[in-house]
Parts: structure tokens; C-alpha cells; sequence
């Protein structure tokens, strides 16, 4: 945020794209944001243009500054030769000589002295006036904030049509900043005018910031102040609950914060059109006098807004700021007619703004006696990447590289999602580097799975080492360490509709020497996950193997993920009925995903619940199926069962070996030819090698 040329707000926060499907490779860079804006957005959630404040409360004033210190030069004729700014080489938003001004910590470029106001220089192509107010707390009465100024060109000069005003909240200027929302003011002329803005989400450090890009202007009298409401406005939050219908129609419930002693609380619910004018108001002043409240009648996949004021006797608080509603629907199964020779297909129904699916079928396990039940067991070593990329690397000989998120091949139990990992021949491996510097998960998040029985007691073994880190303080002294791995147990919340953290463990201190590591979580629920994250030092966390029990009573059931289909972008799935579920009951779940963007609004991934729990029926193994239909990675090569044979299709003229799993080598065919045909060994598991992509077939 420091040190830029245009000085701008989290210019960044404006780009347009879309989620990538796969995932992607990132090395060890931090992030950072672009210094220009791109545009800006018309009537921002976060801010909106003041009407009448004091009638809602009183004025609690934060800064004023007339600039009257600023005594040479004149508003036609200023000063440009007098110095008002000092060299911050670390921040140059604070560079304003204290002299100038009643409070310290002001910041400008290209600003200038004129007889008690400020000329801010523009000429529409390089030069460009700035003036931004110190940091100021702004974080008391509910962080809502005004500021007024006066602004005109001078006389006889062209009209200002593009003036910039945004705000952000600093955290004192940390590397990451809240963006409060920026307007362009209506066209600044020759005659004063005073322009006000109230803005939502301020806190202890926030940042005001005026920009004119076309043409000079002249600002004068700035205020920033807050308003001590009669009585206070409410904290929104995010929406819970959505639900899809049949007839496509969606519910959902909102919730705010509880306002001592208001009555009650005035509701708006609506869309917007391209302009970011209000249309089409679903609610319009409905009385409330709970802070929660089902809205229905909703049309499923389009996006709605919120607000909520509280009212106490004849005074009402400011709305809140706007809530975005934007979400997706949970799809509806489709019954499955049965599971035919060891398959079957699901399928569901089409849902408004799902562009992907992810897709889940468990088998039923049961306790056949009292005590240890096993969860999960998972050997790490070994995996592969399911996008047939090689793996190359190991923890003797690492790489700064990793995927941002994805699921890898070769796991016991499906479902898991891996954050900015990497396959190694020898674990499973995360870069903390990310979570760090980025603040973005570095770990493996299970499925979710109940984790209810006894009590929700939960015991946890894992093989772990790390790669050692090295970070310099802000003194720049040297600090050395390693990974460390975190264990999180997150519950859901049927009151907020959401997943919450319940519990965090550290299982022990990891270093570079491979260590089995036993801890508990105690507070396990029906629908709960567990994230194994890498923390602490900017290196690799190695993870070679895990282990998840509980103990159960004969007869307790566990339904075991064994199949996921993610971002899958049809509304149907083949799925394989696998060995361990021969004779257990299958059942499945399916899950909406929303990834565009529309207009200017921001890109993030949305994904629906996953939809009711439905049984598809008792599984049958074919041992065949694992041959007849495998595609082993990208290459495109394809192993079929034929008759006594196996039949290679072989489109890259690949080597082909087939090895027993102990690693003796049982037949190869290096004639590279288009098909390949193969006598059936004996019954057992094999590891059939297409060039430098492998699957296991049991025969």
C-alpha cells in the first residue's frame, strides 16, 4: 500500500474474472495490490451520499482542517513554489509538514498552498492532486462515518468531471486494508460546493482520500465526524439458510445484531438494476421485532440486497450497511432406478446460477463390537496428482511451488481438498508461506463426516516433519523455526447456517525429523470437519500419514465417502461401486456451485449445502469395472477388459509396464503401439504404467 506513484485505495479490489476450475500453480510470492483503479462502483454497499445525519443523533467531531495556515498564494494564483510536504520514503501517505495543518499525519502529492484553501494540480494525463486525512478513529458508533468539503475549479477553467473520493481502514497501515467504498463526484464548477459522504466500517485507523484526475481543483473546510445516534443501528449479517424450491422460487433467513433497548427493527429487502438503482423491493419497511427473519418468495439464483434500521419510540437509526444476498440453491436428486453390474448413475436437476457440481457417495459402515471404529486412514506417500502431472519432488528435495487448491488421486477416503499443496514421492506437503504472507489455508479439509460418538471424543495420529523457515521482524532481526501443524474442528451452526471453529489443537512440536504425533478433540458433532493446517513459519509442513478414530458401540453406523466428483459440469455422474462397499448401503449428496461474477460485483466461489442425504441402494463390486472403463491421467489412454485380455489404448505410443504392487515387474511392452494387447495375470492387484501415468486395477 506504500510508496505509490497515483496515490490510490486497494485499486485492485475492482478486477473482473472468473474462478479458475483447476487448480493452479502459485510460488512464494506475496500478494499485492495494483496501485491504479480500474473503475470504480456506482452506489457501493459501503457508503452513500449523507441526508440529514443530525437527525438521527448528535455530532461527535473527529478532524476539521480549514486550511488556514496555508497563507500564500491565492485560489486563482497558488503558491508552488512553498514546500508543505516532507520525504516518507516508508509511507508516503503521511508527508504533510505538521506546520500546515491543526492535526499531523495529513498526506498529499501535487497539492499546493492558495490563500487559505488547497489547490490540488490535474491535468488528465500524468498529473494528477491528491489530499488524504490522517488515520482516524472512526471504529465508535458502529463505525459509521462522515465526511463533508468544499470543492470548486478555478474561475474561468474547464469543469472537474473526475474527482475521486474513497476511504479504507488501515489497521495502522498493515500490508492488507478494508476497502470502505469510492465515488466519483457529480462535476465540481466554478461556484463552492459542499459534498458529503457517509461511509460504513470504520475502525481505529481509517484513511480518507480525495483525487483529482482530470482537473485542478480547489478543496477547503473538510470534516470528518460520526453521529451519536438516538438509537443504534443494527450489524448485518451474512444470510443463512438458502433454500431452494421446485418451482424455483428460494427462501432464506437474516439475522442481525440485537440494539439495547429498540422496539423493534425496520426491514428492506430488494435488487438493483445495472445503475445501482433499488428495484423490485421483495420487503419494503417490514416491522420486525426479532433480529431474525425468513424471507421467502425469493426467486432462486438472483441476487439480492438488505438492510435494517432499529427504531426505538419515534427516532430510527441509520439502515445498515448494505448486505449482498448471493447464493445458490442445493440441487434435487433424481431417484436412482438401481445399481446395475457394479454401477450407476446419478443425476439431478438443473438449478439457476450453478455453473458446477461436486458430487459425493458414501457406503455404510458398521461397528461390529464395542470400542476403536476407524474414521479415516490415510497413507500420503505415494499420491499422485489427478491432473497426471509428474511428481518430481521430495522433502529432501523440495520446491517453492504449490497447487492453490484441488484434490489429489490415491486417497482411501474421498472428499478431502487440499490449499497451496504439493504431491511429494514422500508426503503430502503445505506451505505456510501462503497462510502467512497471503492469509490464505495451507492444509487438507476432510469431507464432512459425523464425528458424534462418544461424546464427540476424537482421537487424531499423525507422521509429520517440516522444512525450516526463515523470516526477518520488523527490526530486521532473523528468527529460524519450522511448520507447524494445526488441527481445527469446525462444527455446524444451525443457527447461523454456517460452519464454526469449536476447537484447535497443536498435536506437538514439529522439526525436521519425522515424529508421530497422538492428540484429541473432544467436541465432535453429526456434521462436522476437520482441517489439518501448516502455521507458524514460512516453510513446508510434510505429512505422511493421518489417522482419525472413535469409539463406538456395536451396531453404530459410519457413512464412508468413497467417491468425489468435483466441479463436475454436467448434472450427472457414472460412479463405480468399489470393493469395501460390496453389500453396504450407498447413499449420495450433490452440491451446487456458483463461480461468475456480474457486472462489477466480486469474484468468489459460492457453493450451496450439499442436498438431503438419499439412499441409492446395497452396493455390488464388479471386479472387472475397475478395467473396463479406467483412463489413466491426461494422455488419454484407456485400459479395457476384453475377454482373457487387457487392451491398452495407447494414442502417445507410451511404454507400458505392468507391475505387481510389491514392485516386480510382470510383463512390458515397449513396441510404443497404438493398442496393446495383454494375457490377464493371475488374480491380484497390479499397477498397470502407460508412460508416466499409473492406475492400480485388481483382478
Amino acid at each position: 500500500m506504500r510508496n505509490f506513484t497515483r496515490k490510490m485505495i486497494l485499486a485492485g479490489a475492482f478486477s473482473i474474472s472468473l474462478l479458475p476450475v483447476g487448480a493452479q500453480s502459485c510460488d512464494r510470492t506475496i500478494n499485492q495490490k495494483p496501485a491504479g483503479i480500474k473503475q470504480t462502483v456506482k452506489n457501493s454497499p459501503r457508503f452513500k451520499k449523507a441526508v440529514n445525519p443530525f437527525d438521527y443523533g448528535t455530532e461527535v467531531v473527529v478532524v476539521t482542517e480549514d486550511f488556514s495556515k496555508f497563507t500564500t498564494g491565492t485560489p486563482d494564483n497558488p503558491d508552488f513554489e512553498t514546500v508543505i510536504n516532507y520525504k516518507n520514503d516508508d509511507n508516503a501517505w503521511i508527508n504533510m509538514l505538521n506546520d500546515f495543518t491543526h492535526m499531523p499525519g495529513w498526506g498529499s502529492h501535487n497539492a499546493y498552498s492558495a490563500g487559505g484553501t488547497l489547490f490540488l494540480q490535474a491535468d488528465g494525463k500524468n498529473t494528477q492532486g491528491q489530499l488524504n486525512t490522517p488515520m482516524l478513529n472512526v471504529g465508535q458508533y458502529q463505525g459509521i462515518s462522515f465526511i463533508s468539503f468544499k470543492a470548486r475549479v478555478q474561475e474561468g477553467k474547464p469543469t472537474a468531471k473526475y474527482v475521486l473520493l474513497e476511504a479504507a481502514e488501515t489497521y495502522n497501515m498493515a500490508p492488507s486494508w478494508s476497502f470502505l467504498g469510492n465515488t466519483m463526484l457529480p462535476e465540481i464548477t466554478s461556484e463552492w460546493q459542499t459534498f458529503e459522504y457517509m461511509f460504513y466500517g470504520g475502525g481505529g485507523y481509517t484513511l480518507f482520500n480525495i483525487v483529482a484526475m482530470d482537473a485542478s481543483i480547489l478543496v477547503d473546510d473538510v470534516k470528518v465526524y460520526q453521529i451519536n445516534q438516538y438509537t443504534g443501528t443494527p450489524t448485518p449479517m451474512k444470510h443463512f439458510n438458502y433454500m431452494g424450491n421446485d418451482d424455483y422460487t428460494a427462501q432464506f433467513d437474516l439475522k442481525w445484531s440485537k440494539v439495547p433497548e429498540a422496539d423493534s427493527y425496520i426491514l428492506n429487502v430488494y435488487q438493483k438494476d445495472e445503475q445501482g438503482d433499488i428495484v423490485n423491493k421483495l420487503m419494503e419497511n417490514v416491522v420486525c421485532t426479532d433480529t431474525v427473519k425468513t424471507v421467502t418468495g425469493a426467486h432462486s439464483g438472483d441476487i439480492y440486497y438488505y438492510t435494517v434500521s432499529s427504531k426505538k419510540g419515534g427516532h430510527v437509526s441509520f439502515p445498515s450497511a448494505e448486505m449482498e444476498i448471493k447464493d445458490v440453491a442445493a440441487p434435487f436428486l433424481k431417484p436412482v432406478g438401481q445399481i446395475n453390474d457394479g454401477k450407476y448413475t446419478a443425476e439431478w436437476d438443473s438449478v439457476p446460477a450453478a455453473e458446477r457440481f461436486n458430487y459425493i457417495s458414501y457406503y455404510q459402515r458398521k461397528a461390529e463390537q464395542n470400542g476403536t471404529f476407524n474414521i479415516s486412514d490415510l497413507n500420503l506417500v505415494g499420491l499422485k496428482y489427478n491432473n497426471g502431472k509428474e511428481v518430481e519432488f521430495s522433502t529432501t528435495n523440495p520446491d517453492t511451488h504449490v497447487y492453490d487448491e484441488g484434490t489429489v488421486d490415491g486417497l482411501s477416503q474421498a472428499g478431502w481438498i487440499m490449499k497451496n499443496y504439493a504431491v511429494y514421492k514422500d508426503a503430502l506437503t503445505f506451505d505456510a508461506f501462503h497462510y502467512i504472507y497471503n492469509h490464505r489455508d495451507a492444509g487438507m479439509i476432510s469431507p464432512e463426516m459425523d464425528l458424534s460418538k462418544n461424546g464427540g471424543k476424537i482421537n487424531i495420529s499423525l507422521r509429520a516433519s517440516a522444512e525450516e523457515g526463515t523470516y526477518w521482524d520488523v527490526n530486521n532481526v532473523e528468527h529460524k523455526g519450522y511448520a507447524q501443524c494445526a488441527i481445527a474442528l469446525f462444527t455446524y451452526d444451525a443457527e447461523y447456517g454456517n460452519y464454526v471453529q469449536s476447537e484447535l489443537v497443536y498435536p506437538g512440536n514439529v522439526t525436521n525429523v519425522w515424529q508421530d504425533f497422538n492428540c484429541q478433540l473432544t467436541k465432535g458433532t453429526e456434521r462436522s470437519i476437520i482441517g489439518f493446517y501448516a502455521v507458524s513459519f514460512p516453510s513446508n509442513l510434510y505429512l505422511a500419514s493421518l489417522k482419525i478414530d472413535q469409539d463406538y458401540k456395536t451396531g453404530e453406523t459410519f457413512n464412508d465417502p468413497f467417491f468425489y466428483g468435483r466441479w463436475l459440469d454436467k448434472r450427472e455422474v457414472e460412479v463405480i461401486i468399489p470393493q469395501k462397499a460390496d453389500t453396504k448401503d450407498i447413499y449420495h449428496r450433490v452440491q451446487s456451485v456458483r463461480v461468475k461474477a456480474q457486472d462489477q460485483q466480486s469474484v468468489s466461489r459460492i457453493e450451496s449445502d450439499f442436498s438431503t442425504l438419499e439412499y441409492v441402494g446395497v452396493g455390488t463390486y464388479n471386479p472387472t469395472l475397475g478395467i473396463e472403463s479406467s483412463k489413466v491421467g491426461f494422455s488419454g489412454a484407456t485400459v479395457k477388459f476384453a475377454g482373457d485380455n487387457i487392451v491398452i489404448n495407447n494414442p502417445r505410443n507410451e511404454s507400458v509396464v505392468i507391475y505387481q504392487t510389491n514392485g516386480s515387474i510382470v510383463y512390458s511392452d515397449n513396441s510404443k503401439s497404438s493398442t496393446i494387447t495383454i494375457p490377464v495375470p493371475a488374480h491380484g492387484a497390479y499397477i498397470v504404467k502407460v508412460g508416466k501415468q499409473s492406475i492400480k486395477l485388481t483382478m
